[in-house]
């Protein structure tokens, strides 16, 4: 059995190493929660543009209904 000094050395150069450790996965968590954030954003700034050219689509199908049936309406007028 190991001296209790050789044995808290030990110990000791273990927590050392697992804080590094620790350190390194808190340094990776921050880091991928700032990428979640900017892509959270970059998703929400999509979404939006996404609604708007929906809505953009449907004003046109909306004009384009519209001059069809005044186009019909001409030509029954002219018929």
């Amino acid at each position: 059995m190991k001296p209790a000094h050789i044995r808290i050395q030990e110990l000791q150069k273990e927590v050392t190493n697992l804080a590094e450790l620790r350190d390194e996965a808190k340094s990776e968590m921050d880091s991928n929660m700032d990428e979640a954030l900017y892509y959270r954003k970059k998703a929400s700034e999509a979404e939006v543009r996404m609604y708007a050219r929906q809505e953009e689509i449907d004003a046109r199908l909306a004009k384009i209904t519209e001059l069809e049936e005044q186009e019909v309406l001409v030509h029954a007028a002219t018929a």
